[in-house]
């Protein structure tokens, strides 16, 4: 028994330290792989407008030789979002990114957004700028890609309910156009006129009057033109 436990424990053992050296050999690999594009020409060189990563941007982007790597040079862009190249060569290509704020969850209870800070978010220009141009000197790119990022969300998301106020008020005059015509059509004795059609099936189609449910323009007073 004792015999069998010793055989297979070394057996472990011998395993254990393939793997070891299976592990180191691509591990050699890779680092040869790297040196070998980084001495292509071009390597180490940045592309006009781009800076050296130096921990700026922590995702990935694809190798040309195959692979994950993290950018070597970035370039971060007016709509939060980051241009990135491995670095390889000068015909790497660009992949672009959105970066995050990580979340500080040892801040706890977290700082809540003051109103003046909220003000610089949404007012005019002038304000916005000199927020965003204080951001834009951090070291850290994530704060400014936040910012921007929630000015135009919040744009936009201003313009939308601009737009459903107005069709709001459009829908509400239409139903009065509605209402009124139906007052009209029975005040004036349409339904009596046309009282042969009640009950019938087969209705001709031949006429071309327009499609309905297209959205009215609307005239004075709210009448449909």
């Amino acid at each position: 028994m004792k015999t069998t436990t010793s055989t297979q424990y070394a057996h472990n053992i011998q395993l254990s330290e393939q793997r070891t050296c299976e592990q180191r050999h691509l591990v050699a690999q890779r680092e040869e792989e790297i040196a070998r594009l980084h001495a292509r020409p071009g390597a180490g060189e940045a592309p006009a407008g781009f800076l050296a990563n130096e921990g700026r941007v922590t995702c990935v982007i694809p190798a040309v030789g195959g692979g994950l790597v993290v950018p070597r040079f970035v370039r971060r862009r007016g709509d939060g979002q980051v241009e990135m190249v491995a670095g390889a060569s000068h015909n790497d290509p660009v992949y672009i990114s959105e970066i995050f704020l990580a979340p500080d969850y040892s801040r706890i209870p977290t700082d809540p957004m003051g109103a003046w800070f909220l003000q610089l978010l949404t007012r005019g220009p002038a304000r916005f700028n000199a927020l965003t141009e204080a951001a834009h000197e951090l070291a850290d790119w994530e704060p400014y890609a936040e910012i921007v990022r929630y000015r135009c969300w919040e744009q936009e998301h201003r313009l939308i309910n601009a737009e459903i106020t107005e069709l709001t008020s459009h829908c509400t005059l239409l139903q009065e156009s509605i209402s009124n015509c139906q007052g009209r059509l029975e005040a004036g004795g349409v339904p009596f006129l046309l009282r042969n059609l009640e009950g019938r099936a087969n209705l001709p189609h031949h006429l071309g009057f327009p499609h309905c449910g297209r959205r009215a323009h609307l005239g004075v007073g709210g009448a449909p033109i």
